[in-house]
């Protein structure tokens, strides 16, 4: 079925980074009751975030580094020249309520070096894009944020998804949420607070392991000092990553989703490793070790 598309164009200029929504007044509107709002990070409130969590937990996406805690706070500290949009596609449930069936982070082209053409955005350390889709909706979801690009004033095409006319049972494998567990390179054992160890590392005294929210904000600060004294490109050196550091650690930290690991071998911290997420779905997201 070919679906129709109305845009409320609300005063949008004519470059495609600047097209994306501030609010939900200017969504796209599809004639089967969908609805796709394209928005930058500082602009997606609490009651969609609230929404894609319930979405992550349908789809037994437990990954923190898809949380919107994190993939929000990324986008907003990404280098001068990435445009990240994020498409949030809803349609009516059961009940008639407006539920959230997809979430879709963009790379936009360049307002004027760009090719017209948007694609999915796969943060370092994800295996596929950081999209979380309700499964059987896939195709539906894709089509109405295809739509929504093609409404723009500067038509955009999107890359990475199912070409227009493919069959009714075919699937999106780079934008289905997937519910098995991420495979990094360098995995760091669960119970190892210094991760990958040199063959002559030596088992510190003690082990500390910080979970409290109320003092997660100091210990981030005393792994960044560890980090500037042992780490060849230290993270304080970037302010755009050491801003990004201490946000998402703040925001998971009140959700009590943060936890700090230091190693310290005569009362002087030698190793430690930030970790996202809680329990068994948890990721060490930050190392430092003195060498």
């Amino acid at each position: 079925m070919t679906r129709r598309f109305t845009v409320i164009q609300g005063g949008l200029s004519l470059s495609a980074a600047d097209e994306v929504s501030t609010g939900r007044q200017d969504a796209a509107v599809a004639a089967d009751d969908w609805t796709v709002d394209l928005q930058r990070a500082g602009t997606v409130d609490d009651a969609a975030v609230a929404a894609w969590r319930a979405l992550m937990t349908r789809n037994a996406v437990a990954d923190p580094l898809q949380d919107p805690d994190y993939l929000l706070t990324l986008a907003r500290h990404r280098p001068a020249g990435g445009r990240i949009a994020f498409a949030l596609a809803w349609n009516r449930d059961a009940r008639g309520a407006q539920a959230l069936r997809g979430v879709l982070p963009l790379v936009m082209p360049h307002p004027v070096w760009g090719r017209a053409r948007a694609r999915p955005w796969q943060p370092h350390g994800l295996p596929n894009a950081a999209s979380v889709i309700d499964g059987e909706r896939a195709e539906a979801v894709t089509d109405a944020v295809r739509g929504r690009l093609r409404s723009l004033r500067r038509p955009l095409i999107l890359d990475g998804a199912e070409p227009a006319g493919a069959s009714s049972g075919a699937r999106v494998p780079t934008l289905v949420a997937s519910s098995r567990p991420v495979v990094r390179a360098r995995t760091i054992p669960a119970d190892s607070v210094v991760g990958v160890r040199p063959q002559d590392y030596q088992s510190p005294a003690e082990i500390e392991r910080i979970r409290e929210p109320a003092r997660i904000r100091d210990a981030v600060e005393t792994f960044l000092a560890l980090d500037a004294r042992s780490g060849p490109r230290p993270i304080v050196a970037d302010p755009s990553e050491a801003a990004l550091v201490r946000v998402v650690s703040r925001l998971f930290a009140r959700r009590q989703q943060m936890s700090v690991e230091f190693a310290r071998r005569s009362g002087e911290v030698v190793a430690g490793t930030l970790r996202l997420g809680a329990g068994p779905h948890s990721v060490a997201w930050r190392h430092a070790a003195q060498g």
